[in-house]
C-alpha cells in the first residue's frame, strides 16, 4: 500500500506542518544530519563492570553498557524511535541494533555488519546474551544473509547492478518491498554503532547512509583521562569515553533528542542505580 503502513513502521499522524515538511525539503538522510558529542565520566562505571564480570562470569564491557542505554533510550522516548522514507515519518516497529564486527582482528580480514532485534522488555542479562551471539555469528567463517546478497549483487554487470538498486529504492520509497528484502539488512536498523575504543581510537563523526532507514549513528571512542570539572567546582582527572552521534533531526527535533540522551548517560555513568546488579 502507498501510503498505508510498513512490515517495520506504521506513519505518524498529528505532526506539525514544520515537522510534516522536512523530509520533502531535506530528501536525502545526509542533507538533515545533525552531529553532537557527548563525553561520559566513567568513574562509577568502570568498577561496576568489572564488578559485574566477575560475579557473573560474563565478559561485561562499556560498548554492552552503550548499547543497552541507547536500546533504553528508544524504549522510553519513542519520538526518537522512527525514520523517513518516500517523504513520510514512520513510527519504527521493530526494535534493532546493527553494528560493524571485524572477522579477525587484522588489517586484511574483512568487515561485515550483523543486526540484533531486541524486546522492549529485554533485561541487561538477556541483552549480553544475544548481542554477544550476534557478533559471534558475525565472526564465523559461514557468511551472514546479507553477506550472501551482497557477494550475489556484486556479480552482477555494473549497470545491472544500479537498475536494481534504483528499483528498489523506489518500492521502498512506495512501501512495495516485502519484509523479506530488508528483515536482514543492518541498514534498516533502530541506530548504528561502531566501537572504536575497542581499537585505540578517538570518536570520529560518522556519516549517515542514504540506504536504509538508519537515523543515528553512534561511535564510541576510546576509554581515557581528562580533565573533569566536579561539582564543587575543582578541576579533576578521570576516566572518560566520547560518543560521537550524527543524527537524523527530521525524525524529531533537537531538544527532545538532547534530552533524551540524557537518558543514556545517566546509565552508562550510574549502572549500580540505573540497572544494579545487572
Amino acid at each position: 500500500m502507498l501510503w498505508g503502513n510498513r512490515p517495520d513502521g506504521t506513519p505518524v499522524h498529528g505532526l506539525s506542518p514544520m515537522r510534516r515538511l522536512m523530509p520533502l525539503l531535506m530528501p536525502a538522510r545526509n542533507s538533515a544530519v545533525v552531529y553532537h558529542h557527548q563525553q561520559l565520566d566513567l568513574t562509577r562505571t568502570l568498577p561496576w563492570l568489572a564488578a559485574r564480570t566477575e560475579r557473573s562470569g560474563v565478559r561485561t564491557t562499556l560498548f554492552h553498557l552503550v548499547q543497552y542505554g541507547i536500546v533504553r533510550t528508544l524504549v522510553e522516548r519513542p519520538e526518537l524511535h522512527r525514520f523517513v522514507s518516500g517523504g513520510r515519518i514512520y513510527q519504527r516497529t521493530h526494535l534493532e541494533l546493527a553494528y560493524a564486527v571485524k572477522k579477525r582482528m587484522d588489517d586484511k580480514a574483512p568487515l561485515t555488519a550483523v543486526k540484533l532485534r531486541l524486546l522492549p522488555s529485554d533485561s541487561f542479562g538477556d541483552f549480553i546474551a544475544k548481542a554477544d551471539a550476534v557478533v559471534t555469528s558475525g565472526r564465523g567463517q559461514a557468511l551472514l544473509p546479507a553477506e550472501k546478497e551482497m557477494k550475489l549483487a556484486t556479480l552482477l554487470p555494473l549497470w545491472v547492478l544500479r537498475l536494481v538498486l534504483a528499483v528498489q529504492r523506489q518500492f521502498d520509497a512506495w512501501n512495495l518491498l516485502p519484509a523479506v528484502a530488508t528483515a536482514q539488512d543492518p541498514l534498516y536498523s533502530s541506530a548504528f554503532l561502531a566501537n572504536l575504543g575497542s581499537i585505540g581510537l578517538q570518536a570520529p563523526f560518522h556519516h549517515l547512509f542514504d540506504w536504509g532507514t538508519v537515523p543515528i549513528f553512534i561511535v564510541v571512542g576510546r576509554i581515557q583521562k581528562a580533565p573533569w570539572v566536579g561539582e564543587a567546582g575543582e578541576l579533576e582527572v578521570r576516566e572518560t569515553c566520547d560518543l560521537r552521534f550524527s543524527y537524523d533531526e527530521r525524525v524529531a527535533d533537537g531538544l527532545y533528542c538532547a534530552r533524551s540522551l540524557e537518558i543514556l548517560r545517566r546509565i552508562v555513568e550510574r549502572p549500580d542505580d540505573a540497572i544494579g546488579d545487572g
